[in-house]
């Protein structure tokens, strides 16, 4: 994906991109988009470890909220991952296109503020439980004890 952000991004082949990156004594690295997908990819490893050996131990909404965090969490790691290719881009080129490689990641972008809302809507199910339980009648009335 970083490699087509480039792409998209400069409106050449890939090849010709990274030679014009280097004539302009720009970098461009592979690693950190390797190292973004295998981070992933180990973080969804134990996360389906983590549910699928502490199943009866782990609420629904702990794993639902644990993975939908990972995913959540995609975005902002692949924006440092991916900043510093798209920044030698901007550098190479003066009439570079940053709205088609934004219009790439998009979906990456929506995806992880979707996720977002679900890992913080998991979060609440303990937190509104633990609310009405103590707001129950008989129990709290107004911060005061009713005995």
């Amino acid at each position: 994906m970083n490699d087509w952000a480039v792409v998209v991004a400069s409106g050449l082949p890939l090849d010709t991109t990274i030679a014009d990156m280097k004539a302009a004594d720009q970098q461009y690295s592979t690693i950190p988009g390797l190292g973004f997908a295998a981070l992933g990819i180990l973080m969804a490893l134990v996360w389906g470890a983590i549910t699928m050996w502490c199943r009866a131990e782990l609420p629904v909404w702990a794993a639902l909220s644990l993975g939908a965090g990972i995913l959540a969490l995609g975005a902002p790691a692949y924006f440092f991952a991916s900043f510093a290719n798209l920044n030698s881009v901007g550098d190479t080129y003066a009439e570079w296109n940053s709205g088609a490689a934004f219009v790439l990641e998009a979906p990456l972008y929506a995806a992880s503020g979707f996720s977002f809302l679900i890992a913080m809507g998991a979060l609440a199910v303990p937190l509104t439980k633990a609310v009405s339980r103590k707001t129950s009648p008989g129990q709290w009335h107004g911060g005061k004890d009713s005995a």
